[in-house]
């Protein structure tokens, strides 16, 4: 290709954006020319403020090392945030196991997530199964639909994000609070016993991890509640 001179090019692309998608697509037209370039980068420039293809290059790997920085720095937080929760969490199993109340027990998990998890609000609700014949009928809802939410959300084996079709379809829209985000989490070990919808107080960050400490959640709240109906049988 030859040389085009700066005059015909923005003749032919006037605009910013058609001069971008003009060389996206074809990358090639820079590297065959590169002097050129370089030379329409110092045009009417001052000899303290040259541009060149050289700087951009600098210029573009300090922005991305200062990122790759800070990306470092909040994965070492989160990392560290991971472990924290993991202590709680193995320290709210320890602690559970000590319940021979199946209300009790119930209510020592919601008065940990309350003071240990700030930004979440945890509903419980249960199938009815003999085992938890003792539980206040509060945790229990004969909503054929919503016991086969609970079956659906156990069969994923992971929580999930209430969509707008879930809740439609489950009608489950009371249990979404005004923030608008609903996450189901399953209950059971062997087969499905119940569901935690939780509510963000604001909004979620860092979702996957968010998703990682609801899991790790129901969980442990899953084998303590297996671990007390083996030892109340």
């Amino acid at each position: 290709m030859t040389l085009i001179n700066k005059k015909k090019i923005y003749k032919i692309l006037s605009k910013e954006k058609e001069v971008l998608e003009y060389l996206s697509d074809n990358p090639d037209i820079i590297s065959k020319n590169i002097v050129f370039f370089n030379k329409i980068f110092s045009l009417k420039s001052s000899k303290d403020n040259i541009i060149s293809f050289e700087n951009i290059r600098i210029n573009s790997l300090i922005k991305e090392n200062n990122f790759l920085k800070q990306k470092l720095i909040e994965i070492i937080k989160l990392a560290k945030d991971y472990k924290k929760i993991q202590d709680k969490l193995s320290k709210f199993s320890h602690q559970i196991i000590l319940i021979n109340d199946i209300n009790s027990l119930i209510k020592y998990t919601e008065d940990f997530i309350r003071k240990e998890f700030l930004s979440i609000e945890a509903n419980f609700y249960f199938i009815k199964f003999n085992r938890f014949f003792d539980l206040n009928k509060k945790y229990f809802l004969y909503d054929k639909k919503v016991v086969s939410l609970i079956k659906y959300v156990f069969l994923k084996k992971r929580s999930i994000l209430a969509t707008k079709n879930i809740i439609e379809k489950y009608s489950i829209e009371k249990f979404v609070k005004s923030t608008k985000q609903l996450v189901l989490c399953p209950l059971g070990v062997s087969k499905p016993s119940g569901i935690i919808f939780i509510n963000y107080k604001s909004e979620m960050e860092e979702v996957d991890l968010q998703f990682d400490l609801l899991n790790l959640l129901s969980e442990t709240i899953s084998y303590s509640l297996e671990e007390y109906t083996q030892n109340n049988e």
